[in-house]
């Protein structure tokens, strides 16, 4: 359990973050966010889930950055959202807190982190949620993910050698975002992908300027 005055301080940083961002905040979405990062913590003393230990670091660099998609994000509609190497569930599981409308499928080749999904999406009752313990290339080879999903996000440092794949599982209209400190620079035009825009945003307490990439099919493509 967290120190009550501890406690205070990030849920405060974690409200005026989203505020920031144009995101309103419930009690339930507060509180989703507070088991959340309880079981994060407590796993990651046994798992090294995150190299971030401290609670507000956690805070703004997973969960606010994460939900700085939902700026790239069509929120009128149910979308299939795939989350490439989402790790802890980043930034996929904060924005199906936020936006239950999403069909999220979390994807991971580690057995621990996914493990770890299970747990707590199991732990927050969440719906429409699936997590694998695969590769994008393995998820390629299954034809039933072909050409399914609205968006495709992703923090990776480097996707660009994955862009054939995830060009095949992206719907006809869909876009791929990436979640970035700096713009992009170089998309090869090989790739069937072409910037649709790119997002700015701050983090909160100095932590720095991001990006949103957002991709999507091209016409030649």
């Amino acid at each position: 359990m967290f120190h009550v005055e501890q406690q205070d301080q990030w849920k405060e940083v974690l409200i005026e973050g989203a505020s920031a961002l144009s995101l309103q905040l419930k009690a339930h979405h507060v509180q989703a966010f507070t088991t959340y990062l309880e079981q994060l913590m407590r796993w990651n003393r046994k798992f090294n889930l995150t190299a971030i230990r401290d609670e507000k670091e956690v805070v703004i660099k997973h969960f606010l950055d994460s939900l700085a998609c939902s700026k790239a994000l069509d929120q009128t509609k149910e979308s299939p959202l795939l989350d490439i190497g989402s790790g802890a569930g980043f930034p996929g599981l904060p924005l199906k807190i936020l936006h239950p409308y999403i069909h999220l499928t979390l994807i991971d080749p580690s057995q621990k982190k996914t493990a770890f999904l299970q747990h707590i999406i199991g732990l927050l009752d969440i719906h429409q949620a699936t997590v694998l313990s695969e590769r994008i290339q393995d998820i390629d080879r299954m034809p039933e993910y072909h050409r399914k999903f609205s968006y495709i996000v992703t923090r990776a440092l480097n996707v660009t050698h994955l862009f054939p794949s995830i060009r095949r599982l992206l719907a006809e209209q869909g876009q791929l975002i990436l979640c970035r400190a700096k713009p992009l620079e170089n998309l090869d035009m090989r790739s069937g992908l072409s910037i649709a825009k790119e997002i700015f945003y701050e983090l909160p307490c100095r932590s720095g300027r991001r990006v949103l990439t957002v991709l999507q099919p091209s016409l030649s493509g």
